[in-house]
């Protein structure tokens, strides 16, 4: 009897595989179907997943379309599993056109195939699908395609201040002059100092054009070679123009010229001598910047200035040294 179980086990055995054999050859006709129909469509990715094995059970082939199910039964175990030639040839075969099914799939194991002969447990190879993303689709809509350019985006620059308040402060070393009286004398200044005012409006070059006022005071020392004194000062506003020559990140060189008027007031106790008169004005200025931040700077100056004739003081120059600061908005 125990022969009869074997021969009644392969016959069930064998109507199994050859059912499935069918099915089979129906799956590939509809995936030769399908495959024809993705052809004719431009289609960017394909994906295919296959759900897991449930216990001892083949996985389940399915894709889009509603493909048929396919579920083998379990193995045999292997005590109660038969050496059948016709068998074994059946289910390679078999094996086979399901490989060849998930090659045309385009199904890629992750680990290689089970063993079946063991008994253990097959595990199901996982595949990903292949998504193609072509450039200069990513503007399509409802494209996956990455941009062509994945670099960072351009930050903006911050924008510098264009306006500068300056303030003024430094010694002003006077040079001789002449007053005129009965006769031509010549007349000596002591040193003095001056303190100023500045806007000035910058452009992207770091060049600018301005405004200023500043005041400068000074004694009377000698007149003739005698001794003497007297208060003078002199108030000077008009315009300014220059440029900042950048040298790094924290340093510059400034240069500036301006033009205006001065309004001069001399004073000579030992000739009971006071005029306030009005004179043409000049200065060049040269200064070592030190920009701290972009909002505010200082820096060492020196500066050349003059005023014309007034009254009886004829032409004087000036040489200044001094600091500047400046803070822009």
């Amino acid at each position: 009897m125990n022969w009869l179980r074997k021969l009644f086990f392969s016959f069930v055995l064998l109507s199994c595989l050859s059912l499935h054999s069918n099915e089979l050859n129906d799956l590939e006709s509809r995936i030769d179907q399908m495959l024809e129909r993705l052809q004719k469509v431009d289609s960017k990715s394909t994906t295919a997943s296959q759900p897991p094995f449930e216990q001892e059970a083949l996985p389940a082939v399915i894709v889009e379309d509603k493909l048929p199910e396919i579920i083998l039964p379990s193995l045999p175990d292997e005590q109660s599993s038969i050496n059948h030639n016709e068998v074994a040839d059946s289910f390679n075969r078999l094996e086979n056109r399901i490989d060849d099914l998930l090659n045309r799939l385009d199904l890629r194991a992750v680990s290689p195939a089970p063993d079946l002969s063991s008994g253990s447990k097959p595990v199901m190879p996982s595949a990903l699908p292949v998504i193609n993303l072509d450039e200069g689709e990513h503007d399509k809509e409802g494209s996956l395609a990455l941009p062509i350019d994945t670099s960072l985006q351009d930050f903006e620059v911050p924008v510098l201040p264009k306006n500068r308040l300056s303030f003024y402060l430094g010694f002003s070393i006077p040079n001789d002059s002449t007053y005129s009286d009965a006769g031509n004398h010549d007349i000596e200044f002591e040193n003095g100092f001056e303190i100023g005012l500045e806007y000035n409006r910058f452009f992207e070059d770091e060049s600018y054009i301005g405004a200023f006022i500043e005041g400068k005071f000074f004694d009377t020392d000698t007149l003739a070679g005698s001794a003497t004194t007297g208060d003078n000062r002199l108030i000077n506003f008009g315009f300014t123009v220059g440029q900042d020559w950048t040298l790094s990140e924290h340093f510059a060189v400034k240069t500036q010229a301006s033009i205006g008027a001065s309004s001069a007031h001399y004073e000579i106790t030992s000739e009971n001598y006071s005029s306030t008169d009005l004179a043409f004005h000049y200065s060049f200025l040269l200064g070592l910047e030190v920009k701290w931040n972009e909002y505010w700077q200082s820096s060492l100056y020196y500066e050349l200035d003059g005023r014309s004739s007034a009254d009886r003081m004829d032409y004087q120059s000036f040489h200044q040294l001094g600091i500047e600061t400046g803070i822009g908005f």
